[in-house]
């Protein structure tokens, strides 16, 4: 729980330092090789498009004592815009973080972005975990 307040501080600090960068937090669900994955994510975005900011995901275990969290996977993320188009945007996306508290990861990926409104937009993004590829869908409403 530390963790997640962690980010939270960090990316609402980040947001006091940079003037007018727009604060976007996504809700998503990723699925690797060891499993589903859910997950939220604060980032800034610059007017040329670039994206910074932290996540955290991990897995739903539920047993009959109720649900808990495994495999968390938390860390920073920076996207770089790679094409615009109206309402189209692909970014490149490099995520690092700790995985289950020991392991650093660093995932590379290829995302779509697709804004729906002028506050609403769906993504989809393809990326190599644990070398296997991971298929993530998130949705990301503007603050």
């Amino acid at each position: 729980m530390k963790t997640i307040y962690f980010i939270l501080l960090g990316c609402l600090l980040m947001a006091g330092e940079v003037y007018a960068q727009p604060l976007k937090a996504a809700i998503g669900i990723e699925k690797t090789v060891a499993g589903t994955q859910y997950g939220f994510g604060l980032v800034l975005q610059s007017k040329r498009h670039w994206q910074w900011g932290g996540f955290y995901q991990a897995s739903l275990n539920y047993t009959r004592d109720g649900g808990q969290l495994v495999n968390p996977f938390y860390g920073i993320t920076l996207s770089a815009p790679l094409a615009k188009a109206d309402r189209l945007t692909f970014y490149a996306n490099a995520r690092c973080g700790v995985v289950n508290e020991i392991f650093i990861a660093v995932v590379p990926g290829l995302e779509t972005e697709l804004q729906l409104s002028k506050k609403i937009s769906f993504s989809a993004l393809m990326s190599v975990r644990m070398s296997y590829p991971s298929a993530q869908l998130k949705m990301t409403f503007s603050l």
